[in-house]
C-alpha cells in the first residue's frame, strides 16, 4: 500500500453516520480496480466522526485520515486530501452520498482513456433542489463565464478524478483561496466530463449554509477574475454622468420651472446615488485587497491535529515555508 493505484479523498465533517457505509460502498467499486486506498479529512467534527474514522482504520489498512485543530472548511480539506494522496489518480467527493458511489467506476475509466482530468455535472431530479436555488445557482455561473477567465457548466461540484500529474500541479499552488472545480479548468490538461443525478443524503444535515455559499461564490470570481476591479471604474463613471445630469436638472428646475423647493429633491437624491456608488466601488476594492492581505500575510491554509497518512509528496505541505526573516529567527 505503499503506492496505490488509486486515492479517494473525502472531506468529513460531522459525518458519524455515514462514514462506515461509504467506507464499505467505495471498497465494493473500486476492488476491480486494484488497490486503493480511503483518505478521510475530519473538518473539526464535533460528533464521533473521527472516532468511527479511527475504528475502521485500525481495522483495515487503506483508510487513512487527516485531522484538522479547528474547522477550516471544505476546500482546505480537499486540499489537504491531496496533499497526502498517493494514488496514481485521485478522487474527490463528499461522503454523505450526494456524490453516488455508483460513478465512480465511470470516473476511473475515463481516466483509463486518457483524461487527465474527469469533472462531473449535477443533473438534479425535480423537487430534489429548490427552484431559487438552482436559479441562483445557473445565474452565478453564467456571471463568471462573462467576466471570468475559465468556463464551469452549471451544476459542476468537486466530485472530481484527478491524475497524479494533475495532483502535483495543484501541490505548486500556495494561494490561500483556490477555487479548486475552477483551477482544474484552468490548468489545461486534457479533461473529460460525466453527467450524474444527485444522491440522496442517508443520515445528517448538509453543512453548505447561505453564509458558505456566498463566500465560495466570491472565491469563485476574485480568483478567476479581475474584471470587477475594471466594472468599479465603468461604475464609478457612471454615477458621475449620473450626477452631472441631476445638476443640470437642478439647475432647470431653478430656471424655469416655478414653486419647487430649491435644491433639496437634488441634493438628496444626488447624495443617496453616489454615495451608493461610492461604497459599492469601495466594497469591490476592498475585497480584493482582503484577499491581497491574506495571502501576503502567508498562513497556513490548514493546520492539522493528528493524521495517520504522513506519507505527503515533497510539493505539498500542510503548512506553506515561512517567509526568510521569520525561518531565519
Amino acid at each position: 500500500m505503499d503506492h496505490p493505484r488509486l486515492s479517494v479523498v473525502l472531506p468529513s465533517h460531522n459525518e458519524e453516520q455515514n462514514i462506515a457505509a461509504m467506507a464499505k460502498a467505495l471498497s465494493e467499486a473500486l476492488a476491480p480496480f486494484g488497490s486503493f486506498e480511503l483518505i478521510f479529512v475530519n473538518d473539526a467534527s464535533s460528533d464521533g466522526t473521527l472516532a468511527e474514522i479511527k475504528r475502521l482504520a485500525a481495522a483495515d489498512r487503506r483508510i487513512r485520515f487527516v485531522s484538522f485543530t479547528r474547522n477550516f472548511g471544505h476546500q482546505a480539506a480537499l486540499r489537504a486530501g491531496l496533499a497526502h494522496a498517493r494514488g496514481d489518480a485521485v478522487i474527490l467527493m463528499d461522503c454523505d452520498f450526494e456524490h453516488p458511489v455508483e460513478l465512480v467506476p465511470k470516473l476511473v475509466e475515463e481516466w483509463q482513456r486518457g483524461a487527465k482530468i474527469v469533472v462531473t455535472q449535477r443533473a438534479t431530479a425535480p423537487g430534489q433542489v429548490s427552484l431559487l436555488k438552482r436559479a441562483t445557482s445557473r445565474a452565478y455561473y453564467r456571471l463568471l463565464d462573462s467576466i471570468g477567465d475559465i468556463h464551469i457548466d452549471p451544476g459542476s461540484a468537486d466530485f472530481l478524478l484527478l491524475d497524479r500529474v494533475v495532483v502535483e500541479a495543484i501541490g505548486r499552488f500556495d494561494n490561500h483561496d483556490i477555487f479548486l472545480r475552477g483551477l482544474v479548468r484552468w490548468l489545461g490538461y486534457p479533461l473529460a466530463k460525466l453527467t450524474y443525478t444527485q444522491g440522496t443524503r442517508r443520515a445528517g444535515e448538509s453543512k453548505y449554509t447561505l453564509r458558505h455559499m456566498i463566500d465560495f461564490a466570491a472565491t469563485g470570481i476574485i480568483a478567476h477574475s479581475i474584471k470587477p476591479l475594471r466594472i468599479a471604474i465603468h461604475l464609478s463613471l457612471g454615477f458621475a454622468l449620473l450626477g452631472l445630469l441631476l445638476l443640470v436638472y437642478s439647475v432647470v428646475s431653478f430656471l424655469f420651472v416655478q414653486h419647487t423647493v430649491a435644491g433639496w429633491t437634488s441634493i438628496l437624491a444626488a447624495m443617496a446615488i453616489l454615495g451608493a456608488g461610492q461604497f459599492l466601488v469601495l466594497g469591490i476594492i476592498g475585497e480584493y485587497i482582503g484577499r491581497i492581505l491574506r495571502e501576503t500575510r502567508r498562513w497556513p491554509v490548514y493546520l492539522i491535529a493528528e493524521t495517520d497518512a504522513n506519507e505527503a509528496a515533497p510539493s505539498q505541505t500542510a503548512v506553506r515555508d515561512p517567509p526568510r526573516a521569520a525561518a531565519s529567527s
